[in-house]
């Protein structure tokens, strides 16, 4: 299995944000993860929540599934502001009618002082945000103590890429960007930081229809929907070349 996640920032060093961050997390990965990983109960914040259709796991239940999972994977494309409603978190955990419920969080792409969190991709949650990618990956490994971590899936569909010739298109100079500078993170987070980093796995080697269009597009090769003639990218050639001067063996 694996989890999509954007790490949670607090929007301000308040209290309120700091406990809205680490509740968004709960129910993100913590619903899955304390039991799997770390052996514990599901978190209080969500089973706590007025509403919500989760039950506590029985002693037997965290005893069957603990421990059972070689490696934590997920995609870890971006992060994200959390700030706590203006109605407080425990108002709003009480009201399933409330729009924010069952999470009772406010997510953003901008920070306190009006700065977007990084040059922005035609989906809102993948952003070359660099800064974040180590913190998120460190975040995980401190928390839930995997044996491992697999980055299982990070890419960066250029916005406005798809009207794009083709010629501009093989310039994809943004995507070589986004992947060199998340890969650094990566590394320093397995080199300096001892997080046992099994692998990462770019998104996609060629252009997908994963949401019912082509417009996205997150390949290191396009396509010819006509002739169906491949074409490679820039970043594919930045991608390999990556490799072959950081990681040992390739």
């Amino acid at each position: 299995m694996k989890f999509a996640n954007n790490l949670a920032i607090p929007l301000t060093s308040s209290p309120a944000d700091l406990a809205a961050a680490l509740r968004y997390q709960d129910f993100s990965l913590g619903v899955m993860s304390n039991p799997m990983f770390l052996g514990h109960q599901i978190p209080s914040t969500v089973l706590q929540t007025a509403g919500i259709q989760i039950d506590a796991l029985t002693e037997a239940q965290i005893s069957l599934i603990h421990g059972k999972i070689d490696f934590f994977s997920f995609d870890p494309y971006s992060a994200q502001y959390i700030s706590a409603p203006p109605e407080g978190v425990e108002t709003c955990a009480a009201d399933p009618t409330n729009s924010l419920w069952p999470t009772c969080v406010i997510t953003s792409n901008v920070d306190a002082s009006g700065w977007q969190i990084g040059d922005a991709s035609s989906v809102p949650y993948s952003f070359i945000a660099p800064q974040y990618v180590r913190a998120q990956i460190n975040y995980v490994w401190n928390t839930f103590r995997p044996p491992g971590i697999l980055v299982a899936e990070y890419g960066f569909p250029k916005f406005g890429e798809q009207p794009e010739p083709l010629d501009a298109q093989r310039y994809d100079l943004e995507r070589s960007i986004y992947y060199q500078a998340f890969l650094t993170e990566v590394l320093k987070a397995a080199n300096e930081d001892g997080v046992n980093v099994v692998g990462a796995l770019a998104w996609s080697f060629i252009e997908t229809n994963e949401f019912g269009t082509f417009d996205s597009h997150y390949g290191l090769q396009t396509v010819n929907h006509t002739t169906f003639e491949r074409t490679y990218k820039r970043s594919a050639f930045d991608y390999v070349d990556f490799f072959h001067k950081h990681v040992r063996g390739s």
